[in-house]
Parts: C-alpha cells; sequence; structure tokens
C-alpha cells in the first residue's frame, strides 16, 4: 500500500528550511553568540549567518507558494482536542516565526548597512544590540526554538505512541537501499 503523503517538492522545501533554521539557530546560539564584535570572525560568521537566512526566506517563500497550489492532506487527530488545537497554532505559528526572523533579520542589515561594512572590511558593529530589530530577532529565535520543539515533540508523539505513520507523510522512499538490500537477503536464502 502507498502511503499517504505530501506532494514531493513540499517534503523536500520543509526538510531543507528544517535543516536551515537549525543550522541558523545554532549559529546564532552557539558560535556567533560566543566571538568578540572585535574579531573579523564576527563578521564572517555573520554573513554566513544571512547568507543561510536568506536561503531560508526563499525555500520558505516557493514553499508557501507551492502549499497554497496543492490539496492539502487531512490533519491526523492526536484523540485530545486541546493537542490538535495546539498543533494547529504551532504550524502556523513556525510560518509566522520563521517571516519574522527573515524580516527581522534583513531590517538589521539594512539599518546597520552590514553587507557594504564587511565590503570594506569594517568591524561588526556592537551597536546592533540597541536595535528594536535585534530584540525581535532574539526573542523570536527563543519562541521559534520552543515552537519547534514542540512541532517535533508532536510529530514524535503521532509516530510512535499513537503510530498513526505521520512521519511517512514528510518521508521519502529509498528504493535504491532497498534494491541493494534485496540481492542480498535473496543469497542468504538459497
Amino acid at each position: 500500500m502507498q502511503a499517504v503523503r505530501h506532494p514531493l517538492p513540499i517534503r523536500v522545501l520543509h526538510w531543507a528550511v528544517a535543516v536551515m533554521v537549525i543550522a541558523a539557530l545554532v549559529m546564532s546560539t552557539f558560535i556567533m553568540s560566543q566571538i568578540p564584535d572585535d574579531d573579523p570572525e564576527k563578521m564572517a560568521s555573520a554573513l554566513r549567518h544571512m547568507s543561510v537566512g536568506l536561503l531560508i526566506c526563499v525555500g520558505s517563500l516557493v514553499r508557501l507558494v507551492w502549499r497554497r497550489r496543492t490539496r492539502r492532506l487531512p490533519s491526523l487527530s492526536s484523540g485530545m482536542p486541546w493537542a490538535d488545537v495546539l498543533a494547529g497554532i504551532v504550524h502556523r505559528g513556525l510560518d509566522v516565526l520563521v517571516l519574522t526572523m527573515i524580516i527581522s533579520g534583513i531590517a538589521m542589515a539594512i539599518q546597520l548597512g552590514l553587507p557594504m561594512m564587511a565590503l570594506r572590511g569594517e568591524a561588526f558593529p556592537p551597536q546592533i544590540v540597541s536595535l528594536f530589530a535585534f530584540t525581535v530577532h532574539v526573542v523570536g529565535a527563543c519562541v521559534l526554538s520552543g515552537a519547534l520543539l514542540l512541532h517535533i515533540g508532536g510529530a514524535l508523539y503521532h509516530q510512535f505512541i499513537l503510530r498513526d505513520g505521520l512521519l511517512s507523510r514528510m518521508g521519502f522512499d529509498l528504493p535504491l537501499l532497498e534494491r541493494r538490500a534485496q540481492p542480498q537477503a535473496e543469497g542468504r536464502d538459497a
């Protein structure tokens, strides 16, 4: 029986954006925050973070447009009405939070002229912390991290407690691995 799945472009974009969002959060929380502002590596790290942010922006916008043009799969109930409502809030909230992070990141870059500063070889600007967009970005990152944990927890609950196959909706077939495994199995049976 063929699993009911989201269209392939949606699945690819979902996982690509998810990996990039986690990478951007890790970059900012565990790498950039540890580098002093006057260290040239801080600006280089900020540029890498901004590059990932732009990729997230493109991937998210393409995913949102593609999702609007395709049929949505019916929601799977957890059996708990409050959790089903929370799931809807988290799903929409993730989209809003990612877009908030993108907009606040772009606002910071424009307000400070970060790309031009980097081209001129200037140090990372310590005044970034005084920007409203910086506060939105930092608070947004914390809320986004919590929403991601709720999303992952809900998916794992569906998969391993309810056993309703929720993860297969966003999964991929690995036919190459299956083909390689079959001849070995047949050889053992002979």
